[in-house]
This record gives C-alpha cells, sequence and structure tokens, in this order.
C-alpha cells in the first residue's frame, strides 16, 4: 500500500451491536457513518476473543487495546511474566515480594493484600496470589486483609462482581482461611476518581466510620437493584475494626495500572490530606510491578516486553501527531512508544481538555491541522462514552452517537480536502449497562469493531478484505503503507496474494477476449475463401 498523509480516527468505545444487546445505533442518529460506509472500503474487525489473544468471549478494553495496538498483536501479559518466574522458583524468592511480608512480622502489624476482581482475572493470578499467602502463612502471618477493587470486567455489572467474590472465595479463602475480606470498593477508586471520594474511602480504611457492611454480598445486590455499578459503586467495610495502621504493610497485585495513584498518594502522605487528624503513618507499600504514576514505590517485577512497538514502525523523518485527553495523553504515548521514557523527536502531543464537549473540540482542532499540512500521521483518541463524564443512560448514548457522526463528518470533509487518507475504526467497543427508564439495560459493542477506510486513489471494488481480521491488522496496515514488511490478515493490498489475484484476474479477462479474436479471424477466414 503507497505511503500518504494519513489521519487515523480511533472512535474507542465504538463498535457493532450483537445479539440481544439494546440496540441503539441507527442509521437517522450517524448519516454521515452510513453514506461513507457506503461508499468506501468497509469491514468489521474482531475485538475481542482469540483472534486478538483473549479468551472465548472475552473483550477488548482501553488499556488492552492500546497495548495489542502497539505491540501488533504479540503483547506480553504480567500474568504470563510471573507464571515464567514461578517456574524458574524467582517469585518467592524476589527481594520485593520477602520485604512485604517481612515487614509486616517485624513490627508485628498487618499484612493488606489490594486485588482486582472481574470476568477477564485469568486463573493464574490466584495461583499466583495463593503462593504469596503460603509464603506469608509459612513466615508466621496469621492474618491478612484483602482489599478487593471491582471492575477488571468485560461488563460493568455488579451482578458480575458478585460471582467474582464468590470466586474469590472457592479459590482463595476456601484454601486460605485466614485471609479476610475487608474492603470492596467499585473501579472509581482504582481509576482515581475524585478526591472527595477517595479522602471518604480512606477515613473509612483507617477508621471504620462510613458503611460497614459483613454481609457484603447482600450490600451487592442492593446496589445493584439502585442502578450502581462496579464503576460507580462506592466503597464498604466488611470488618467491624480498625484496619490501616502505623507500620502496616500493603502489597499491590498491579496486573494492571488500576491502583489509584490519588489514593496511594493519600497512603503513603496523610498529613498533606489531613493535616489536624490522627492518621497512621509510615504505611509501607510495595507492588508487584511499577506503577508508573509512582515510581518511588518498589516493586517485584519488571514486565518483559517486546522489542518493535508502534512507533518504531513510523520512520524518523515523518512527523506524528497525537491527539487525546489530557487525562489518556500520556498513557497513549507511552504505551505507543513501548513504555520507554525517551520520545522520538518526530512525536507532537495535544492534549485536549474539554472532555464534556470533546466532539467540536477534536472536530476544530483536528480539521485546523489537516489544514497546516504539517503531519505525516495525525492519530486522534476520541472517546465515544466517557465513564466520568457522561451520564450512564441510553439516551446520553444517542447523543454521543449524533455528537460523533458530526465530527466524522467535518473531518472527513478536511481531510478529502487535502487528500489525506481517512482511515476511521475503534479499539475496543463498550459493553456496560445503562439506564433506560426503570431499568438496566445491556449495550453490548464489545465483539466487533467498525474499519473504514477512505482514500481517493482507491474504490470500493480495490480493497481486498480477506476473510477475518483484528484491530491489530490496522496498526500492520500503516506500518506497511510506511514501507515494512508485515503479515496483514486484513486486506491484500500491494502483496504478493493480490499481485498473484490480479494475474489471475487479468488470465481470466484475456482468455474470452483472445476467443473472439479467433473467432473473428475464423469468420474473416471462411469469407474470402
Amino acid at each position: 500500500m503507497n505511503e500518504k498523509k494519513t489521519v487515523l480516527f480511533l472512535m474507542n468505545g465504538f463498535g457493532s451491536e450483537v445479539a440481544k444487546s439494546f440496540e441503539i445505533y441507527s442509521k437517522e442518529l450517524m448519516p454521515t457513518f452510513e453514506k461513507l460506509i457506503s461508499a468506501y472500503p468497509f469491514k468489521l474487525l474482531y475485538s475481542s476473543g482469540e483472534f486478538i489473544g483473549n479468551n472465548n468471549g472475552e473483550s477488548s478494553n482501553f488499556r488492552d487495546g492500546y497495548y495489542s495496538f502497539s505491540t501488533f498483536g504479540n503483547p506480553t501479559t504480567k500474568f504470563e511474566t510471573i507464571k515464567k518466574k514461578i517456574d524458574a522458583n524467582e517469585f518467592l524468592t524476589n527481594d520485593v515480594v520477602i520485604k512485604s511480608i517481612d515487614i509486616a512480622v517485624n513490627n508485628k502489624s498487618r499484612l493488606h493484600v489490594f486485588f482486582t476482581l472481574g470476568n477477564k482475572v485469568n486463573n493464574d493470578r490466584y495461583e499466583q496470589l495463593n503462593q504469596y499467602l503460603q509464603l506469608a502463612k509459612d513466615k508466621g502471618i496469621e492474618k491478612v486483609f484483602v482489599h478487593l477493587i471491582v471492575g477488571d470486567s468485560s461488563l460493568k455489572d455488579l451482578k458480575i462482581a458478585k460471582k467474582c467474590i464468590n470466586n474469590f472465595k472457592n479459590r482463595v479463602i476456601r484454601y486460605y482461611p485466614f485471609v479476610k475480606i475487608a474492603s470492596i470498593c467499585g473501579n472509581k477508586y482504582g481509576r482515581d476518581g475524585n478526591q472527595s471520594d477517595i479522602a471518604d474511602f480512606y477515613r473509612m480504611m483507617v477508621s471504620g466510620v462510613g458503611e460497614v457492611w459483613p454481609d457484603y454480598e447482600e450490600t451487592i445486590d442492593k446496589k445493584y437493584n439502585r442502578g450502581l455499578t462496579d464503576d460507580t459503586m462506592n466503597g464498604f467495610l466488611t470488618v467491624r475494626e480498625n484496619l490501616l495502621r502505623t507500620g502496616d504493610s500493603v502489597f499491590m497485585f498491579t496486573y494492571s495500572n488500576n491502583i489509584g495513584a490519588r489514593f496511594l498518594k493519600v497512603l503513603l502522605n496523610p498529613k498533606h490530606f489531613f493535616p489536624t487528624s490522627n492518621v497512621p503513618e509510615g504505611i509501607n507499600v510495595l507492588a508487584l510491578f511499577k506503577l508508573y504514576e509512582l515510581p518511588d514505590i518498589p516493586y517485584a517485577f519488571e514486565n518483559e516486553l517486546p522489542e518493535t512497538y508502534f512507533f518504531d514502525k513510523i520512520p524518523e523523518d515523518k512527523k506524528i501527531l497525537l491527539m487525546g485527553s489530557k487525562e489518556r495523553i500520556q498513557y497513549i504515548a507511552s504505551t505507543l512508544n513501548g513504555t520507554r521514557p525517551q520520545f522520538k523527536s518526530n512525536l507532537s502531543v495535544w492534549p485536549i481538555d474539554n472532555s464534556k464537549n470533546r466532539f467540536d473540540a477534536i472536530s476544530q482542532y483536528l480539521a485546523a491541522y489537516i489544514n497546516q499540512d504539517s503531519y505525516d500521521l495525525i492519530i486522534v483518541d476520541c472517546q465515544f462514552y466517557e465513564p466520568n463524564k457522561d451520564e450512564r443512560t441510553i439516551d446520553q448514548l444517542k447523543k454521543n452517537l449524533s455528537e460523533l457522526d458530526k465530527c466524522l463528518n467535518i473531518v472527513y470533509t478536511q481531510a478529502m480536502e487535502k487528500n489525506y487518507r481517512f482511515i476511521a475504526t475503534s479499539l475496543y467497543g463498550i459493553r456496560y449497562t445503562f439506564k433506560l427508564t426503570e431499568t438496566m439495560e445491556l449495550v453490548d459493542m464489545s465483539q466487533k469493531v467498525p474499519f473504514l477506510f477512505i482514500d481517493k486513489e482507491v474504490r470500493k471494488v480495490d480493497m481486498v478484505f480477506k476473510k477475518y481480521g483484528t484491530f491489530i491488522d490496522v496498526a500492520k496496515l500503516i506500518a506497511i503503507s510506511y514501507g515494512n514488511n508485515m503479515k496483514n490478515d486484513l486486506v491484500a493490498l500491494g502483496t504478493e496474494e493480490e499481485k498473484k489475484s490480479n494475474n489471475k484476474k487479468k488470465l481470466l479477462l484475456l482468455i474470452p477476449i483472445i476467443a473472439l479474436l479467433l473467432l473473428i479471424l475464423y469468420y474473416i477466414k471462411t469469407m474470402y475463401l
């Protein structure tokens, strides 16, 4: 595929609705999108299951999507890293792992473990947690307090959370009865909710003042009936006693970077936030993997990283612009760069500080940058749904679809005027429950995502799609356009396969022409004989 200035417009969260989903998409809501998919090459790409390296039915999410995209589908997961360490007898001999337990033993203090729950949690995680608990038991620890963060799920639903907690009891507490579930909180703490929520949750954890519900299963049912989800559920305690004390040891199972930096800052520096309160100090926090927001926290293992990332495949003489919300842009840039601290000089970033009116802001800035004609590749992270900004209602989703369509129209018009290639796709689709009148309805856009390819030089019939394809192949397609030789499961453009196909088509076309010429020659010959 030929090199050309390109806009990669990521409509993240927008996907194809599957059976039993509450259908919100319509041609009336997105007339521009309907027009474009009728006129230009269009295909649905897999964003879940084995096609993207997940378990059957497991969907991509924001972080997984960017990591898979950046590594061209060859990511090394953190639980796989720990599995290798266990096989090599390097897990329980790691200095940080040992220290996290020894602190509690030497201080005669408490050991706390933070662990994320969800239906995307691999069984290996439980086995690794159990190995850690066995080491704690062998070293004389008589009680471990576990703090559960619910939300590592493909479906943001408290019914899933309840099942996951039961699974935790069966896979962990059944074998280690000295483990006590001390607190349960929604993902808003794990993803850095607002400071007021975090302060309330911290006060509850150190004083026991707040919601204390020993019967946490019944509590979760009540919260679900009130329309709360594992994103929005406020935290509560399950034991009636003070939890965090001076000198305690906290170990974070950070398989994904979902432990909020704001909460940890409160945990580590409580006097800064509560100067007049009697709060515990000298709490020791350690982690399984590095927390990028808090580099001073000791961590046990460095993740084993792939050798090549997306930005490595873009030549250094090509200028790249990355656009996205100010909350996400640093993470996106770091992920596409392989989490390496040093960025290449050809990369520029433009944070958008307007999540509420993000569609207007994106179309305005993006149209201006295309008009400048200064960048060879512009990547835009346009979040279809912002869980922390938008209302959790069906009407909000429909409004977002309409706004997204207007944004597409403006960007498409400008891209065509400047003869840019315009690719609109997504790295994941949402699968959440949303409120419709008195009920909560499932919206499932997580199985497949759209791929729209717009180029003045490529007609709809010119693009030969292969049977399967994923959003990972979009990264490969762009890399190929910049001269990289990569196997692509999406299209046959510019490949040997396409050349063979074209040669075959030409041969098939020549056969009737030759036959016609022979027939004419035969006719002329019979007339003159």
